[in-house]
């Protein structure tokens, strides 16, 4: 799993670079509090945001596969799916792709949004944070001027590709089975290293480690 790594490290050392030229986030009252956040609502800021998601979750990922925690680790790769859309998302207007939509102005606005109305009392918060639907956002992607597929196609493969680790979040009975292994066909609950499951996510590590390559 070296390569792995070294390409983790690669990314973090692009993230760097990426991030250097933007602004950071700012002390904000927030209630009592003082909390960081970004005072600019922008494409860019959103997306190295992401970016650092996705960028942690692949090294959280590695921590992962190398206890053979398959399940969680299908869960994580779920995340990340939705991390490397969302970014490509945001980057279309950037890139030429699409001009900005009123979808990308919802995402932004809706992303930036505080959790609560009320920081100082969850419970008599009354705010409600929106989020853009899944398809809203396949379907600008798949209509971008730099999408190679045909628009429909687009969208399925983004959807197949999504619903591959679902059932790992929400817990399918299907995905939970996978737990069980050795001759008395046992539970197991502290990871699966050894096991031929262990070998099927080293193997699809991949994907989201080039996902992350082409996205820097």
């Amino acid at each position: 799993m070296a390569i792995y790594q070294e390409t983790n490290d690669f990314l973090v050392q692009c993230f760097h670079k990426l991030e250097a030229p933007l602004p950071s986030p700012v002390p904000t009252q927030l209630g009592s509090d003082v909390a960081l956040r970004y005072n600019i609502h922008q494409l860019e800021i959103a997306i190295i945001q992401k970016l650092a998601r996705y960028v942690s979750g692949l090294n959280a990922s590695l921590l992962l596969l190398e206890t053979g925690y398959t399940q969680e680790l299908g869960a994580l790769f779920r995340t990340l799916d939705e991390f490397h859309e969302d970014i490509v998302f945001l980057a279309l207007p950037i890139l030429g792709g699409v001009e900005t939509t009123d979808t990308h102005k919802k995402y932004l606005e809706h992303f930036f949004q505080e959790e609560f109305d009320n920081p100082d009392n969850a419970i008599l918060s009354t705010q409600k944070r929106e989020t853009i639907p899944r398809k809203r956002i396949r379907a600008v992607i798949a209509n971008s001027v730099l999408n190679a597929l045909n628009p429909h196609d687009s969208q399925e493969l983004s959807r197949t590709i999504s619903q591959a680790y679902s059932g790992y979040v929400h817990g399918a009975s299907c995905h939970i089975c996978e737990m069980v292994d050795g001759k008395q066909l046992k539970y197991h609950l502290s990871g699966m290293p050894g096991t031929y499951r262990q070998d099927e996510f080293s193997y699809n590590y991949w994907d989201y480690a080039y996902r992350g390559l082409i996205t820097v």
